[in-house]
């Protein structure tokens, strides 16, 4: 079934289809637009009543639904000013190559020409010097990374990664057999096949600072899973956080699926975040500090206080490291010259 919003589209460019080709069968034009003979004939009941404004018979769309619906063939007529398709706008054009753009960053194979034609014509198209004032930003990491990913992806072969975790804290040198890249939400992530881990991992571009190829060719490990279509997707951790008035503001600036009251005091909210990288909420609590508690699940916040134990311990030993360096220091510079000093 069609939505308003796509017939609309699909009947803009079905009038000046059938205006140039006067007698097509019906069972033809459902190939051409991908629909049904039956929505076809749903779409020319909604033409017979389109026009020009005043509503009379002159001013209609004229089609001999006699024919269509015994022949099976389209006679249509009294539509001059919809003899051509509708173009885009320029903001519509640049939009498209702006988006186009984006996906060619990290587009590998098949994808990558066809976003390279489709881009060149659009860029053709569109006034000079129009795209140039809009940008989009992605998280896709070092220019020469995503080179020799895509290079490896398009080959088969394996690669080696420096890649900084964030959510471990700490940087390993896995080895993969890459797959694909996938833009989510502004951000780049590469897909493939761990051979530590045995396993499919997500690799995110910008924490990828380096990659080797290892001219090994990648093995067989059936399908990757499907892309998650944002982090904030269904396949989201929830996590329940008791907000102290300092820390109501996160209820306006991330996404929540509940807020309400705290039972325990009417200053506190209790909201209901989806969270899709642990990573991000060990930072989240460590920002909001005792304005937050997570109410549940239980342990979600067991990460977050390591890290700050780990932290307050560094800051313990830098403080004691400090003051003797400082007396070292004090003590050579008052020390008179020797003469090998002169």
């Amino acid at each position: 079934m069609s939505t308003s919003a796509e017939q609309v589209s699909r009947l803009l460019a079905m009038v000046p289809y059938l205006q140039s080709h006067p007698g097509v069968p019906v069972s033809e034009v459902a190939r051409a637009f991908s629909i049904t003979p039956a929505q076809v004939h749903k779409d020319l009941k909604v033409l017979w009543m389109c026009g020009l404004p005043g509503g009379l018979p002159g001013d209609l769309i004229e089609i001999d639904m006699d024919a269509a619906a015994g022949q099976g063939t389209i006679h249509l007529s009294n539509a001059d000013y919809l003899s051509r398709p509708m173009r885009f706008t320029v903001d519509e054009a640049m939009s498209l190559v702006v988006a186009l753009r984006a996906v060619a960053e990290v587009a590998t194979g098949e994808t990558a020409s066809s976003v390279k034609t489709a881009l060149a014509k659009l860029e053709a198209l569109t006034t000079e010097g129009a795209v140039d004032r809009v940008a989009i930003r992605v998280a896709s990491g070092d220019a020469a990374v995503r080179s020799v990913l895509t290079d490896a992806i398009d080959r088969g072969i394996g690669v080696r990664l420096v890649y900084d975790g964030l959510a471990r804290g700490r940087t390993t040198t896995p080895e993969v057999d890459p797959v694909r890249i996938d833009l989510r939400d502004g951000a780049a992530y590469l897909q493939a096949w761990s051979l530590e881990r045995s396993d499919w991992r997500t690799y995110k571009l910008d924490r990828i600072v380096e990659a080797r190829i290892t001219q090994r060719p990648v093995a067989d490990h059936g399908p990757a899973p499907e892309p998650i279509q944002g982090w904030f997707g269904k396949d989201a951790e929830h996590v329940v956080l008791e907000l102290a008035p300092q820390a109501r503001w996160i209820t306006e600036y991330y996404p929540v699926s509940d807020v309400h009251e705290s039972t325990t005091s009417r200053e506190h909210l209790v909201a209901t975040l989806p969270v899709g990288d642990p990573a991000w909420l060990v930072s989240l609590l460590l920002r909001l500090g005792r304005g937050a508690r997570v109410v549940e699940p239980a342990g979600a916040a067991r990460q977050a206080a390591e890290v700050a134990a780990e932290a307050l311990a560094l800051n313990e030993a830098f403080a004691a490291v400090v003051p003797a360096a400082q007396t070292r220091l004090a003590a050579e510079s008052a020390s008179p010259m020797t003469s090998g000093d002169q």
